[in-house]
């Protein structure tokens, strides 16, 4: 049955009722399924919900792909630390063409259809790998929600590659229907990789995998260094009524530490900046513990 919420505040007539109603998980809205068709990505939206992960193929044109590769790399020389030369975090804003991306309107209608209406942009990150860069373990990107995940994916991450992803190029690996297990894998099954497949497409298509799927990359064995930018998107429903970013450091310099954490100031979600390449990684394993607790 469908909930009925009374508005708050009440409209003028002080009887006012809205009736909310949640569709099932994984329905296509007729919104997503007309710009969907008119796009051609129809059967990628079902691919996506039953196995995970899904490819659009040739989004963005080679001049375009070769632009974004060139605004990573420089980007990511004013990213200070070990991300220096290897990341760049936070790019909207940094360059226009980063909008480009985002609003592109077959991206907008795979996130639409997995996260909602509203979605929020979660991260922005232009990534950077050597030859001979290493196994990257299998893992979701909703490590810090608790099981069993929701029927709902509360994540989904698109990943734009500026070079052919080739097996040698270091492509992600996907466990395809990972995402129906609603949990972390567990330690053996992050070291068997079993049933894990290479993502392979041309550049500049988009990858698209669910927060709850289980993914993680091959080594690049090939010269050169793979550039990909990733694109992830949240929904909505977890956001803050009330945002205290405007109290400083000085503020909390004598207050209780909880509210440090009430705050979110002692977690890694928000912590990056224009210079961190990403986000505070000695925070991570306390965020994740805390999470799951």
């Amino acid at each position: 049955m469908p909930e009925i919420i009374k508005e708050f505040p009440p409209g003028p007539d002080k009887s006012v009722e809205r009736t909310f109603i949640s569709p099932e998980p994984f329905s296509i809205s007729e919104s997503v399924r007309g710009s969907a068709k008119k796009l051609e990505i129809y059967d990628h939206l079902n691919f996506l919900k039953n196995n995970g992960y899904c490819i659009l193929e040739n989004v963005f044109d080679d001049s375009f792909t070769e632009n974004i590769r060139n605004t990573i790399i420089a980007l990511s020389e004013e990213s200070k630390g070990n991300f220096k030369g290897l990341s760049a975090a936070m790019l909207l804003g940094r360059d226009p063409i980063f909008e480009e991306v985002i609003t592109n309107k077959k991206l907008q209608a795979v996130v639409e259809f997995a996260v909602g209406k509203g979605a929020l942009l979660s991260q922005l990150l232009g990534g950077i790998r050597p030859q001979g860069g290493g196994n990257f373990d299998i893992h979701i990107d909703s490590a810090w929600t608790p099981a069993p995940l929701p029927e709902y994916p509360l994540m989904i991450t698109a990943c734009m590659p500026c070079e052919d992803f080739t097996l040698e190029a270091g492509p992600t690996k996907v466990i395809p229907k990972s995402h129906l297990k609603k949990r972390q894998p567990l330690p053996e099954e992050i070291k068997n990789e079993e049933g894990a497949i290479p993502i392979l497409c041309k550049k500049g298509s988009l990858a698209f995998w669910l927060g709850s799927t289980w993914h993680g990359n091959y080594p690049r064995s090939k010269t050169g260094r793979r550039v990909v930018l990733h694109i992830s998107f949240s929904r909505l429903m977890m956001r803050t009524i009330e945002n205290y970013d405007f109290l400083d450091e000085e503020w909390l310099r004598d207050k209780h530490p909880s509210i440090r954490t009430m705050l979110g100031r002692d977690d890694f979600l928000g912590t990056s900046t224009v210079t961190s390449g990403g986000t505070d990684r000695s925070k991570t394993i306390k965020t994740f513990n805390r999470s799951h607790s």
